[in-house]
């Protein structure tokens, strides 16, 4: 472990990796992550999920730019209407019985955009989720809800990713400690 650093992370899931990434986009020269962890698990509960990510967009259109599963013909055949901060907030407030704070549902939602896409341009590969949030019905793929996106390889892949930004930014990643 370094003797000094600016910014500690405790913990190297999605949270921490976007903490520390965070830190040195904001200036911050000397990041370290220490997770509890083996390497080979790196990501604790970030690591064995599905990687689905919910985000207010708008429509097909707002969320291609950011994935790589969508070439331009199948493009053609999706229906996805926008999934917006009422249906999101909806569904917040559905999935908890109304007991979500306020605040912070309003802060998760209205920022989801802009942080799936900072997300994007740092190294996380999105794909649309085909398996789990599209029918084919008449030959057109129709999306629904609010979890169309995915990372590539789940949960496994938001980890990989995320490691490879943290090296090419010389942040430094301890596991087993």
């Amino acid at each position: 472990l370094p003797s000094e650093c600016d910014v500690l992370v405790i913990g190297g899931g999605n949270a921490g990796f976007c903490a520390a990434i965070s830190a040195v986009q904001s200036g911050a020269k000397h990041v370290a992550i220490i997770d509890k962890c083996p390497e080979e698990w790196a990501g604790g509960n970030s690591y064995f999920t599905a990687g689905a990510m919910r985000t207010v967009h708008g429509g097909l259109p707002d969320l291609l730019p950011i994935v790589n599963n969508v070439d331009a013909e199948t493009a053609k055949k999706i229906d996805m209407k926008p999934y917006t901060v009422e249906d999101f907030t909806g569904d917040m407030n559905r999935v908890t019985g109304r007991r979500t704070n306020r605040e912070l549902c309003q802060t998760l939602v209205n920022e989801s955009n802009s942080a799936i896409k900072w997300l994007a341009n740092n190294g996380v590969r999105f794909q649309l989720s085909f398996n789990r949030q599209a029918y084919e019905v008449n030959g057109r793929l129709k999306f629904w809800g609010g979890l169309a996106l995915k990372t590539q390889d789940g949960g496994k892949g938001l980890i990989q990713d995320h490691l490879q930004a943290a090296r090419k930014l010389g942040i430094k990643v301890f596991f087993s400690t």
